[in-house]
């Protein structure tokens, strides 16, 4: 195997889709994917030296980003809401919903913040008895008394 760049492999990953939904599921990917190559670094770290090492790249915490991500994820949710005034299916605005969030957390972040809109008596929807998140349909108003 060479080490010369003009000799190495070099890939190009291209994810093309016109869909909302392949845009939702691409970002949830990711989300995933990202956290569990960092926990191949590791696992790397403990078993070789490495070019460089792992320690001195600071790994974000994923627990962190969601606490972060949820109440910006329920902002958009309600931006969303007034700015339509009539029910959404969230897999039909992933880049909206997840906003800079996207790619970094997963379906579960959205559906907290969705309880959270729901808590603060943003929206009747509650997720609840819906299977997969993005299939939630969220309604604008107020929840009844």
């Amino acid at each position: 195997m060479s080490h010369s760049p003009r000799k190495r492999a070099v890939y190009q990953l291209v994810f093309a889709t016109r869909s909302p939904y392949g845009l939702w599921v691409f970002g949830d990917t990711v989300a995933r994917a990202r956290d569990e190559w960092w926990k191949t670094l590791e696992l790397r770290e403990e078993k070789d030296d490495g070019l460089f090492s792992v320690t001195s790249v600071t790994r974000p915490d994923p627990k962190e980003v969601e606490t972060r991500a949820v109440p910006q994820i329920a902002e958009n949710l309600e931006q969303l809401l007034l700015r339509t005034g009539r029910p959404i299916k969230l897999v039909d605005h992933p880049l909206e919903i997840f906003g800079s969030f996207y790619g970094q957390v997963t379906e579960p972040a959205v559906r907290k913040a969705v309880q959270l809109l729901h808590g603060q008596g943003k929206t009747p929807s509650n997720g609840v008895g819906v299977r997969k998140t993005r299939e939630i349909t969220l309604h604008p108003g107020h929840r009844a008394a």
